[in-house]
C-alpha cells in the first residue's frame, strides 16, 4: 500500500469525522429540511443510485470474482476480491453495533415529531441513523478499489462519496451520519489492509 496515499486516506478519515461533528451541531436539520422541501426523495435516479450502498451489491460480485480468480489461479485478483469482502463485511458489522450504541433518530422523526436526538443502546430502524451503513459500505468498497486501481483513485473516491450523499437526499440519514459512515468505512478498509500486511505479508495483494 502506497504510504503517501495511506496518509491521505487517514487525513480523509479525520476530515470526515470533523465534518460529522460540525454537521450535527449546525447543518443536520437545515440540510434535511432543504432535501424535504425540494422533494428529492421522489427522484427515481436517487432511489436507484442509493442502492449501491447495500453491501450485497459489493459482496456478491466480489465473491464471484474471488471464486473464479481462485479457480483460475489469478491469485492477486482473488486477494483483492477478498480484501473487498473483508472490508465491507467487517465495516458492516461494526456500523450496526455503533448504530445501536448511539441510537440517533432518523430524519423521518424530525419531520413527523420534531425529534433529532439520541437514545443510546436502542434498537429499531427509526433510531439507528448514526453512522450511515450505506455510506460505510460505499467508503469501504471504493477505498479498496482505489487501492487496487491507483489510476482511478481520483474518480472512485468522489463517486463513493456522492453515492453516500444520496442517503441525505432521500431522507434516510442526516449529513453527519454520512460523514461519520464514510470515515468508518475508509478506516475499516485501511485497517483491513494494515492487518493483512502485518500478519500475512507474503499474501498482501499488489
Amino acid at each position: 500500500m502506497n504510504a503517501t496515499f495511506e496518509r491521505r486516506l487517514w487525513m480523509l478519515v479525520a476530515a470526515c469525522l470533523a465534518a460529522a461533528v460540525v454537521a450535527h451541531l449546525a447543518a443536520d436539520e437545515p440540510v434535511a429540511r432543504a432535501a424535504q422541501a425540494n422533494r428529492l426523495v421522489e427522484s427515481q435516479v436517487l432511489q436507484w443510485t442509493t442502492e449501491f450502498g447495500e453491501a450485497g451489491w459489493w459482496l456478491i460480485p466480489a465473491g464471484v470474482v474471488f471464486a473464479v480468480a481462485a479457480i483460475r489461479r489469478q491469485h492477486n485478483l482473488a486477494r483483492w476480491a477478498f480484501a473487498l469482502i473483508a472490508a465491507v463485511g467487517g465495516s458492516g458489522i461494526l456500523v450496526n453495533l455503533l448504530k445501536m450504541a448511539f441510537g440517533k433518530s432518523r430524519p423521518k422523526l424530525l419531520f413527523e415529531e420534531g425529534r433529532l436526538d439520541f437514545t443510546p443502546f436502542s434498537y429499531g430502524h427509526a433510531v439507528n441513523s448514526f453512522p450511515s451503513g450505506h455510506a460505510t459500505t460505499c467508503a469501504a468498497a471504493t477505498v479498496v478499489l482505489a487501492l487496487a486501481l491507483p489510476r482511478w483513485r481520483g474518480l472512485l473516491l468522489p463517486i463513493g462519496f456522492v453515492l453516500a450523499l444520496t442517503r441525505v437526499a432521500i431522507h434516510a440519514h442526516y449529513l453527519s451520519d454520512v460523514c461519520a459512515g464514510f470515515a468508518l468505512g475508509t478506516a475499516c478498509a485501511l485497517a483491513t489492509m494494515r492487518v493483512w500486511a502485518k500478519w500475512w505479508p507474503a499474501s498482501v495483494p499488489r
